[in-house]
């Protein structure tokens, strides 16, 4: 009986202490993963040559090194790609400068023909392996990868970047943007894609504003120059950056976008 007594009191001794108990939250870890990586990803050769391609690892290696030349073409052909700069013109009797306000379309179009030339013409230069996705820079034609390039080494931070935005360098206009994703590719694009439209959005303004007061052999001037820049569009500089929340990875593309 005692026995029992004993055991009885050493059970209500146990649940009170675990009813006692701190309830610890579970932490987020978080940590963020570092890669020896070749120059050319943190910043391209000089030349409107070289293009960046990637594709997600697999064991077909014919299948994934396809898939990574024809995002490179597709990349490349949208930076090259021809920008028409067309016209608009209303009467607003809301005018107050004159009656009738004028302004430009910009639009963006890609033909296939050029971007299977392109396709065509990429040659492989280097490759790097990044968790889980395969990255490749190629050449548009007959350009040659000097070693300085080839070289690996981490970078802790893109020192050049400072936020989302636009910098002009006299004649030369840089765009900069960072995008955040589960999959590398998508994060890559949507930058590539935030930049391109920052630079059209800023060469549109620029038109818009200098068409009070301006005849039409200057419209057609700032047309011209504004389709010129919008069709020698770059990937100048780019950094990656690959983050583990609780097994979960993500990552990070920084990119700087040229007009000149």
């Amino acid at each position: 009986m005692n026995r029992i007594v004993t055991l009885f009191l050493i059970f209500i001794f146990i649940v009170s202490c675990v009813s006692e108990q701190q309830i610890v939250e579970k932490k987020e870890i978080k940590k963020i993963e570092k890669m020896s990586l070749p120059a050319w990803i943190y910043e391209l050769p000089p030349g409107d040559n070289f293009i960046i391609g990637i594709a997600g690892k697999s064991i077909y290696e014919d299948q994934m090194k396809d898939a990574a030349k024809q995002m490179a073409a597709v990349m490349h052909s949208r930076n090259r790609s021809s920008y028409t700069i067309s016209k608009r013109a209303a009467t607003d009797k809301e005018d107050y400068l004159g009656g009738g306000s004028a302004g430009f379309n910009l639009n963006v179009s890609s033909s296939p023909e050029e971007t299977r030339r392109i396709y065509d013409s990429l040659v492989t230069l280097d490759e790097v392996d990044y968790y889980g996705y395969f990255i490749t820079l190629y050449s548009d034609g007959k350009a040659i990868l000097s070693d300085k390039y080839k070289k690996r080494y981490v970078a802790n931070s893109p020192k050049w970047f400072e936020n989302n935005g636009l910098k002009l360098d006299g004649d030369i206009i840089l765009s900069y943007a960072s995008t955040s994703s589960s999959d590398l590719i998508t994060a890559w694009e949507n930058a590539a894609e935030q930049a391109r439209f920052e630079i059209a959005e800023y060469l549109e303004k620029n038109v818009q504003s200098s068409l009070t007061n301006k005849n039409d052999q200057i419209e057609k001037k700032y047309a011209i120059e504004t389709r010129r820049k919008l069709s020698h569009l770059k990937i100048s500089r780019s950094f990656i950056t690959s983050q583990l929340y609780d097994n979960l990875r993500s990552y990070k593309v920084y990119l700087e976008l040229t007009a000149k």
